[in-house]
């Protein structure tokens, strides 16, 4: 019974979703009727009669068109995963997917068993809603957060040069760049356009795991998004106190190398990598994605109120470097290529995360089905300096994140196309032709490789994997 004690047994109400979320707006009060009746039941006259009342009208901020462009984009490549689109002036949620799904509709009345025993024992899991409860590591997606907490703790600038030979050694292990001969001698925006691993091991062990852990959770990572939809999981981003509540064992310098790309114990949902694309385009507000716009109480749609945005106060500097480089990923050099729209200033990063190490593919192999291709993340804005949309797409064993990036692109170009009233684009069609040398050498050689025996990956994705440091974009 909710709070106010209007459900009764017998009422139908939202199970899941919005619909559970927002049920008291929805549900209305029954009727009823007073009536005197003649020793053989039939009505002779009403005593009293209550009308009953419809429940409240809700809008949504799904825009259907990009919701269709998600969805399409998903099914021309055949992946299944999340997607989380949003405004990033004020978390309007735009589109916002989890797939495989469901159809709600089987529940609505009451569920069989052979229906409620498929859902439950599908491999696949429809029934988790993977944008707010799957949790996954962000790979090169989230180098952007160890940039702002080097940056904005002073301890390098822009401009800072770390040379990349391929590799580099802290604590007497080396730690290897996922393109074998290095990248030379790179700056902060150049490191996030090629996504330079040396550059991010070197500034994030001069900042520190403390510092990282501060500035990640200030734009959104490993906390609640405050998304008005029920049961969402909280990510992690680990910490000292973290890891000595969890063990007892004090934080090692040397764990930090691989946070800082992304690795090791950082797990995150797609709709905290939104919010934290969003307060990266923004400048520094970690707006609250909402589904909710307006209420119709009977005498019109009324907005709703929206869920103030934290301000994350970031230097001028910061912001532009980061946007600067985030354009570069995808209109430079970098792997996010897949993503451009000529005259909209697209900017993006891809990550890959591994689904299992290689220790443990191989000790798996002959003895599972699983698939244990990579995952593929792609978070984006758009337009760079003015962006009026931002989210992320999730592609599970999509092998690289650069396989994300035209679900996102499709949906920008639906988004763009309605803006300026143009006829909304053709669904994407999936390649089947070899990629062109171009082609070849924008999206880089993702097999995992070996140094010193250390076993290395393409960003680690599992918080159990017991993989090395050395991933790749």
């Amino acid at each position: 019974v909710t709070d106010d004690g209007r459900l009764k047994s017998g009422d139908i109400v939202g199970q899941s979703g919005i619909e559970r979320s927002y049920n008291t707006l929805l549900m209305g009060t029954d009727g009823a009727k007073r009536v005197v009746v003649n020793s053989l039941g039939r009505e002779m006259r009403t005593l009293e009669e209550v009308e009953p009342t419809e429940g409240r009208r809700l809008k949504l901020t799904i825009d259907a068109d990009l919701q269709r462009a998600v969805e399409n984009g998903f099914r021309a490549f055949g992946y299944r995963g999340a997607a989380v689109v949003m405004d990033p002036a004020n978390g309007e949620l735009l589109a916002f997917t989890s797939l495989p799904a469901y159809d709600p509709n089987a529940f609505a009345s009451g569920i069989d068993r052979a229906t409620w025993n498929a859902l439950n024992t599908d491999e696949l899991r429809p029934l988790q809603d993977r944008a707010i409860q799957g949790r996954y590591s962000p790979g090169s997606t989230f180098k952007m957060a160890v940039a702002v907490a080097a940056l904005e703790e002073g301890v390098i600038s822009p401009d800072f040069h770390v040379s990349c030979p391929g590799y580099a050694t802290f604590y007497g292990r080396a730690f290897k760049c996922w393109k074998g001969g290095g990248h030379g001698s790179v700056d902060l925006r150049h490191a996030i356009e090629q996504s330079c691993n040396v550059y991010f091991y070197t500034i994030g062990n001069m900042t520190g795991i403390e510092r990282i852990h501060k500035w990640a959770t200030r734009l959104g990572l490993g906390v609640k998004s405050g998304v008005d939809l029920p049961s969402e999981g909280q990510g992690l981003v680990p910490s000292p106190e973290w890891k000595r509540s969890r063990t007892g064992e004090k934080w090692y310098a040397g764990e930090t190398i691989s946070v800082a790309i992304g690795q090791g114990q950082v797990s995150l949902t797609p709709v905290s990598m939104a919010v934290y694309v969003s307060a990266i385009a923004n400048g520094g507000s970690r707006v609250t994605p909402h589904l909710l716009k307006a209420v119709d109480e009977g005498q019109g749609w009324k907005d709703a109120p929206k869920p103030p945005p934290a301000r994350v106060e970031l230097k001028p500097g910061t912001v532009k470097a980061l946007r600067e480089g985030l354009w570069m990923v995808v209109n430079g050099a970098g792997t996010g290529g897949r993503a451009r729209i000529q005259g909209r200033d697209v900017a993006g990063k891809t990550g890959t995360a591994q689904v299992i190490s290689l220790e443990g593919a191989r000790s798996a192999a002959g003895r599972t089905a699983r698939d244990l291709r990579d995952h593929g993340w792609f978070v984006f804005f758009a337009p760079r300096d003015n962006p009026r949309i931002a989210g992320v797409v999730f592609a599970e064993h999509a092998e690289h994140g650069a396989n994300a990036a035209p679900i996102a692109k499709h949906v920008m170009e639906t988004f763009f196309a309605k803006q300026d009233g143009l006829a909304l684009p053709s669904p994407p069609v999936a390649p089947t032709r070899p990629a062109t040398p171009r082609e070849e050498r924008r999206v880089p050689d993702e097999s995992p490789v070996s140094l010193d025996n250390s076993l290395v990956a393409d960003d680690l994705s599992s918080p159990a994997s017991s993989a090395r440091p050395g991933a790749q974009p």
